[in-house]
């Protein structure tokens, strides 16, 4: 089942990227919230209107130190509206830390549907999937969000089998050359490619996923946000992430 992630339309507030991934045609659809409290009602309605299901609501930062007001009010909200997950990256070395504030992040969401998505990049504490992993064990419920480009980039062999029990859902991108740039994250927030049209062996990443993981489709692209609009990105995207899809995942 795709989603529509948040980053492939930044341009566009909460509440739009629901209406949009419903026009679009993908039964989820993520949102960044900056504003949590301010947002909520906008993206309850349309999540009640468009009936488009919440996948994922991003996204906590853990930093050193204790959990912030800011982590607290965002993790709040994911649960109230009912997002099957809350994106969670890491930029705290000490992994003990990382394990503590990540418990308290799964306390504040007992007994709702919303559970932590655990994300590895190269440029974060939890450089690859086996950091994430090792995380989120210590955490009963937490999971492992699983995005190809940083695979990649930190060397994790695209069709490994992912754990059924930590794989909460993966996304689907592609980048378009296999040497690595300087900056690996102005690589995956500013040039990224929908996906089949990179170097990424998405076939594999997808055949190795745990059956009906949800895929969301993240392409944040500076050129495709010049050349096409909201609605036509979140159309162009989806179909090229169907095509990757086709004859290997349902989508």
């Amino acid at each position: 089942m795709l989603s529509l992630a948040a980053g492939t339309v930044l341009d566009l507030a909460p509440d739009a990227v629901v209406a949009c991934a419903a026009e679009a045609g993908y039964p989820l659809c993520g949102v960044r919230l900056g504003r949590p409290r301010a947002e909520a009602a906008g993206v309850a309605a349309a999540l009640r209107a468009t009936g488009v299901g919440l996948l994922d609501v991003e996204v906590v930062r853990l930093l050193p130190g204790p959990l912030s007001d800011a982590h607290r009010e965002l993790a709040g909200t994911a649960a109230t509206l009912g997002a099957r997950f809350l994106l969670t990256v890491s930029q705290n070395p000490d992994e003990a830390e990382t394990i503590d504030r990540v418990a308290e992040l799964a306390a504040l969401l007992a007994g709702s549907r919303t559970r932590i998505a655990l994300e590895p990049m190269a440029f974060t504490a939890l450089r690859t999937r086996a950091d994430a992993e090792r995380v989120a064990r210590c955490v009963p419920g937490t999971t492992v969000l699983l995005d190809p480009l940083h695979l990649y980039r930190a060397g994790t062999p695209l069709d490994v089998a992912a754990d059924p029990a930590l794989t909460g859902y993966a996304q689907l991108t592609d980048v378009g050359s296999s040497a690595p740039p300087s900056d690996l994250a102005h690589e995956a927030r500013h040039d990224r490619m929908p996906p089949g049209e990179g170097v990424l062996a998405l076939a594999g990443f997808v055949a190795a996923l745990p059956p009906d993981v949800p895929l969301s489709v993240e392409v944040q692209s500076d050129r495709l946000a010049a050349e096409l609009d909201p609605l036509a990105r979140a159309r162009h995207v989806r179909a090229a992430a169907q095509r990757c899809t086709t004859g290997v995942a349902g989508s």
